[in-house]
């Protein structure tokens, strides 16, 4: 017996994810095996899911007797699946068996995400310095390894400097334990963007980048200084209404400035972006927000960058100039989609174990959304789902998704008769711009049998006169209605002996169920007495798809 894995080396799967596992078993030298039967797979592995019991009557080459298996871990953790197996060999040998091994491990495709503190731009007066912390953590609490900061901390833009040559993290997970400390201590006025970029291995061993945007300027003493709110990077949803944004004006030292106006042409601000007025002053500047500035944006596409805002100013008489960056990006009124694997109609065979089923939840725009939950109708959960159909999950829900197999809600088919139809499942959501949504999968699935051709003679037995003609008609069907396929006689109708002949060389049929369809018109016409059984074979594929034999007999007599 030599069982083959469709997954190669360890199986993996992320928390809360779901994986597929088939094992197909044959025999070495393609010669029959029988009464082949796991042992062992109602003691599964948490985590794991398949059929109550396993058999096949027959196994020799080709793909005709699979085992499917499900992963659908809740928790990052590894073990070790072993499946114990019986059968009898092609000497009719009864056998201890043999096993088959699979190691597996659930992981969390999770990210390192960088923030700084403090947030939003970074303002120092020249001739200061501001600290400035990045901590690095992930976005599950679950660990990644191997960070290393890429960008060199020998060559960053001018006041920025770190007492590290560089950052490397064997762990990271939350806390503060992976920190990279800066200092920006301009000898002028400036401004920029300090980015920083790194590199990790997320906890399903994927290696992955990341990057850091800090926006920074420096004033001289007693300078204006400007803060944007909210805080941060500026989000907005495309198409759909905007953010409303406040920029305060305030001098460092609580002295007040006077004569300030903003330089930047309010009439062509960067895409998205507007205000209410052309321009815009105030007469004298110290601390709250009596001087503030309103800004709308509001994008009609997917874009992103930074807004820079440049202003005058007089401090003590002498003219002065100050500027001020903000990030924004434009986010989505995204839609969740569902995907179901295999596509197309689920097929099934009754009483040959289950059909895994997966349904993977993203985002039509690979964008973020939150609180997805699956039931198969409005009230009755995944409990009342359709015959045959089962999930391990009483109910399902992602807290967010957006691309891969993060979201993926696993199902089982095991139909126990023949038939077809269409699972409906509801979900809801809320998308990439905050609205409540809905959406709707369907799969559609038949249940076939492993049904079985059989031939009717019209006459049985043959009993006739020597000398006589008669025609006999043998009609193919199927046992139970449902369509075989790819028929075939073997028989040699050239070959025929003591009386039998036939006008068709051959007898092929595409597909065979009920009617007549599919005939075979023999003539016996004995010239001695005689008495025997005449045995045509035939081949054909059954209902699941499955090669099989058969032959029918007539017993004939011919009498003086």
């Amino acid at each position: 017996m030599v069982a083959t894995l469709s997954v190669g080396g360890i199986v993996t799967a992320a928390a809360g994810g779901t994986r597929t596992l088939s094992i197909a078993f044959t025999s070495s030298d393609g010669s029959a095996i029988s009464g082949f039967g796991i042992v062992n797979t109602l003691a599964l592995p948490a985590g794991w899911s398949g059929p109550s019991n396993f058999t096949c009557a027959l196994v020799s080459a080709g793909s005709g007797c699979v085992l499917n298996l499900t992963f659908n871990p809740k928790v990052v953790g590894s073990g070790t699946l072993t499946l114990d197996y019986v059968f009898v060999d092609n000497a009719t040998m009864p056998t201890t068996g043999g096993s088959v091994t699979i190691t597996y491990a659930a992981t969390a495709n999770n990210n390192v995400v960088a923030a700084a503190s403090p947030t939003g731009q970074v303002n120092a007066v020249a001739g200061d310095s501001q600290s400035v912390s990045v901590n690095f953590t992930t976005d599950d609490g679950n660990a990644a390894t191997n960070l290393a900061l890429t960008t060199d901390l020998t060559a960053l833009p001018a006041g920025w400097s770190s007492m590290a040559s560089g950052l490397s993290c064997a762990i990271v997970s939350t806390g503060s334990g992976c920190q990279l400390a800066l200092t920006y201590a301009p000898t002028g006025a400036a401004r920029g963007t300090l980015t920083l970029n790194y590199g990790f291995t997320d906890d399903s061993g994927t290696a992955k980048t990341g990057v850091l945007n800090i926006p920074y300027a420096a004033t001289s003493q007693g300078s204006v200084v400007a803060a944007a709110s909210p805080a941060g990077q500026i989000n907005a949803i495309e198409k759909t209404g905007g953010q409303a944004v406040a920029i305060t004006f305030t001098t460092d030292d609580g002295k007040p400035a006077s004569g300030l106006y903003v330089t930047s042409d309010l009439a062509a601000l960067a895409t998205g972006w507007s205000s209410a007025s052309k321009g815009f002053s105030c007469g004298s500047v110290s601390t709250g927000n009596g001087c503030q500035l309103h800004l709308t944006y509001a994008p009609a596409a997917l874009a992103s960058g930074t807004l820079t805002l440049n202003y005058a100013y007089s401090e003590g008489g002498a003219p002065m100039a100050g500027s001020l960056n903000v990030a924004y990006a434009a986010t989505t009124d995204d839609n969740v989609v569902a995907t179901a694997s295999p596509m197309g109609q689920i097929n099934a065979v009754v009483g040959a174990g289950a059909q895994a089923v997966s349904v993977t939840f993203t985002t039509d725009d690979a964008r973020p959304a939150t609180a997805l939950q699956v039931t198969s109708s409005p009230t009755s959960g995944l409990a009342a789902l359709p015959a045959g159909w089962s999930s391990v999950d009483s109910s399902f829900a992602c807290s967010g998704l957006s691309t891969g197999s993060g979201c993926q809600l696993p199902l089982m088919y095991v139909p126990s008769a023949a038939g077809s139809g269409t699972l409906t499942l509801n979900y809801s959501y809320m998308n990439n711009a905050g609205a409540d949504k809905t959406g709707t999968v369907s799969i559609a699935y038949r249940a076939t049998t492993n049904d079985n051709i059989v031939g009717t003679p019209s006459l049985t037995p043959v009993d006739v006169m020597v000398g006589s003609r008669t025609t006999v008609t043998v009609n193919f069907t199927t046992d139970d209605m449902n369509p075989a396929s790819n028929f075939s006689l073997t028989s040699d109708l050239a070959a025929l002996t003591n009386g039998w002949s036939s006008a068709a060389g051959s007898l092929a049929c595409l597909a065979v169920s009920t009617g007549t369809g599919c005939q075979l018109s023999l003539t016996y016409a004995p010239m001695a007495a005689d008495t025997g059984m005449l045995s045509l074979t035939f081949s054909y594929n059954d209902n699941s798809g499955t090669l099989k034999t058969g032959s029918v007999t007539i017993p004939y007599m011919a009498s003086p």
